[in-house]
């Protein structure tokens, strides 16, 4: 049995030469527990394997939920997403803050709170959680939650226990964070981490910038027990780099 629970986002790993069926049998054959962002049409192929469906992508991520006047359009698209996800069996939705523009941080942290406590109701009641997302600003240039801060507060604030962060290690590495010292004394409020090398989110080895060998042991000795999603860039077959980064991970606790 593996000893930790691994997942490989569809966009980076799935490719139009794969057949759906084939693509999730090796995928859970290697050891993988789930897959995340699958399109709804092959839903049935990735449960089918026995592989679970982690999360679904929400809207927002450029024009998101620091802005109240996005905030009638985005709260009912939401919506929609955590009834998929309920009605399919998807864990989580992932939510996003936007772009920041002139909006100041706290106007947009308070924002995103006023917006995510509304739709905590909802995700509590469908059983579904929502990941709040920080992605670097020069991937995603302008992006206001860059930080680790900015995600931890604004769950906090939302104060549910289907509220939670989605910490892309990848992400916080970009921007400088100090990644064991941002995840460790705030586990308990992270639903899911991606994982990517730095520089260029390249396979997550030993010849990249990020130590993932200390950092997974630490992470799950203190307790993480939610998946491991990677979400690298392959260089080559994505099979094998994905077969190579499970190895990887499990020989690091």
């Amino acid at each position: 049995m593996a000893r930790l629970r691994q997942s490989a986002a569809e966009w980076c790993f799935f490719q139009k030469q794969h057949r759906p069926e084939t693509y999730y049998r090796r995928l859970a054959e290697i050891g993988f527990a789930g897959v995340e962002m699958v399109d709804p049409a092959r839903w049935e192929a990735a449960r089918g394997a026995g592989l679970e469906l982690v999360n679904l992508s929400g809207p927002g991520m450029t024009d998101g939920f620091n802005r109240l006047e996005r905030h009638a359009a985005l709260l009912p698209e939401v919506r929609a997403a955590i009834a998929r996800a309920a009605a399919g069996g998807v864990g989580q939705v992932i939510v996003f803050s936007g772009n920041r523009g002139a909006l100041g941080l706290e106007e947009g942290r308070k924002n995103c709170v006023r917006a995510l406590k509304e739709l905590a109701r909802t995700a509590e009641q469908a059983r579904v959680t929502l990941a709040f997302e920080m992605l670097n600003s020069q991937d995603h240039p302008d992006y206001q939650a860059d930080s680790a801060a900015y995600g931890f507060d604004v769950v906090r604030a939302v104060s549910s226990p289907r509220m939670r962060v989605l910490y892309d290690v990848y992400h916080m590495q970009v921007m400088g964070q100090d990644l064991l010292g941002t995840l460790l004394p705030n586990l308990e409020l992270v639903s899911h981490i991606h994982v990517a090398g730095n520089p260029g989110r390249a396979f997550p080895g030993p010849d990249q910038e990020i130590d993932y060998r200390r950092l997974v042991a630490a992470v799950h000795a203190a307790g993480y027990r939610g998946c491991w999603g990677h979400e690298f860039l392959p260089a080559r077959d994505s099979l094998e780099e994905l077969e190579a980064a499970f190895r990887l991970f499990e020989s690091c606790v």
